[in-house]
C-alpha cells in the first residue's frame, strides 16, 4: 500500500467512515450487483443473480421479511437466511454489503418508533458478521460507508439508514394519487429521514475524495411523490440532500433503491450540474403483482414488473469515469440500460 492509500483510509476512518482496521482495498471495483425484497430461500432469480459478473454486491432493504416484534421470531429467520445455498454461495463470489429497509427493520413502513429497533440493529449487524469492534456496533443506525480502489479511480459506497431515525409519515385519503398508496408530503419542516447524526456523517463523507459515489438508499430517492414510501414524502429532506450535494461538490453521484417491487430509472436534472440517476432494483423474488406504476414524472425509460437485479458496470478506461447501469431479468435479458459520463 502506497503511503497516499495510508493517509486516505486513515482520513476515512477519522470521518467515520465506518472501517475497523479494514484497508481500502487497492483493486478498483469494476461491476457492483445490487438487489432487493427477497422473501423466498430460492427461486430462479437468485440463480440468475449469481450468474451475473460482479465484484460487490450490495442488499438494498428486505433482506428478510420479519414483520415482528418478537426477537426470536426475527432470529429465526436472519439465520434461515443466512443458511441458505443462495446467500453462501452469495458470499462466496463476492463481498456483500447492506442496508435495511422496513420488512428487515421489523415492520411495514416503520420508523424511529418500531420498538425493537435496538434489537433489531443488534441482529442485522450479526447477520452481516460486523466486527465487534466496528462503529456501527457503537453507535445507533447501521449508516455505513467504504471506500475501493486506488487514486482516479475510487468508489464511494454510502448506505444509508432511513429507517431507525425516520420521523413517523404523515397520511391522508387513501390513494390520493391513482394507484398510489395513503402517505402525503410532510409539511411539517422539522421532520428527519437520517437524523442529526447521519447527516453529519453524511455531509463528512461527501468530502472524502473519490470518482464514483453510489449511494444506497432503501426507499427512492428521485422519484415524485406517489403516496407510497419515498423521499418524496420529506419534501424537505429531500431539498436538504440536493443542497448537500452541491455544498459538498460531490462528483460522480449514483443512487440506487428498491422497494417498490417493481423497477425503474429516475432522472433528475440540475441547473449547471451534472443530472442525478436512481436505478430502482426491485424484487429479487417479490415483484408487485400490479402491472401499472405510479406516476412518476422523473421516469427514464420503461419500468419492469418482473423479477429483476441491477448492475453497474464501470468503464475506467475512458478519458472521464463511465458508467454502465442495467436491470435483467431472470432470463438475463437487459429490461433498463443507460450509459452515463460524468
Amino acid at each position: 500500500m502506497t503511503i497516499w492509500n495510508l493517509c486516505l483510509v486513515l482520513a476515512a476512518c477519522l470521518l467515520g467512515a465506518g472501517c475497523a482496521s479494514r484497508p481500502v482495498p487497492e483493486r478498483p471495483l469494476t461491476r457492483i450487483a445490487f438487489g432487493s425484497c427477497i422473501n423466498t430461500q430460492s427461486h430462479p432469480m437468485l440463480d440468475r443473480t449469481l450468474a451475473l459478473p460482479f465484484d460487490q454486491f450490495i442488499l438494498l432493504g428486505d433482506n428478510i421479511y420479519a414483520d415482528t416484534t418478537n426477537a426470536a421470531v426475527m432470529a429465526e429467520k436472519y439465520r434461515v437466511r443466512k443458511e441458505s445455498s443462495f446467500y453462501r454461495a452469495l458470499r462466496q463470489k463476492a463481498p456483500v454489503l447492506a442496508t435495511w429497509d422496513d420488512h428487515d427493520f421489523g415492520a411495514n413502513d416503520a420508523g424511529a418508533d418500531y420498538s425493537m429497533k435496538i434489537e433489531s440493529q443488534k441482529m442485522f449487524l450479526d447477520f452481516m458478521d460486523e466486527p465487534s469492534d466496528s462503529p456501527r456496533r457503537r453507535r445507533e443506525g447501521i449508516y455505513h460507508a467504504r471506500l475501493f480502489g486506488p487514486p482516479g479511480r475510487r468508489v464511494q459506497v454510502l448506505l444509508l439508514d432511513t429507517r431507525y431515525f425516520r420521523s413517523r409519515l404523515a397520511t391522508g385519503e387513501n390513494h390520493v394519487v391513482p394507484s398510489g398508496g395513503r402517505y402525503i408530503p410532510h409539511p411539517d419542516p422539522n421532520v428527519t429521514m437520517l437524523g442529526a447524526a447521519q447527516w453529519k456523517w453524511l455531509e463528512e463523507q461527501l468530502r472524502v475524495p473519490a470518482e464514483l459515489r453510489i449511494i444506497a438508499t432503501s426507499i427512492q430517492f428521485i422519484s415524485e411523490f406517489s403516496g407510497g414510501e419515498a423521499w418524496a414524502n420529506m419534501p424537505r429532506e429531500k431539498q436538504r440532500m440536493l443542497e448537500l450535494l452541491r455544498e459538498t461538490r460531490a462528483n460522480g453521484v449514483v443512487f440506487i433503491s428498491g422497494d417498490r417491487h417493481w423497477a425503474e430509472l429516475s432522472r433528475l436534472d440540475r441547473a449547471g450540474d451534472y443530472p442525478l440517476y436512481d436505478l430502482t432494483s426491485s424484487a429479487l423474488t417479490e415483484p408487485h403483482k400490479r402491472g401499472t406504476p405510479t406516476p412518476n414524472r422523473f421516469r427514464d425509460g420503461p419500468t419492469c414488473h418482473d423479477n429483476n437485479v441491477g448492475l453497474i458496470t464501470i468503464d475506467w478506461t475512458a478519458r472521464q469515469p463511465a458508467i454502465l447501469l442495467q436491470l435483467f431479468d431472470v432470463n438475463g435479458t437487459v429490461r433498463i440500460e443507460k450509459r452515463i459520463v460524468f
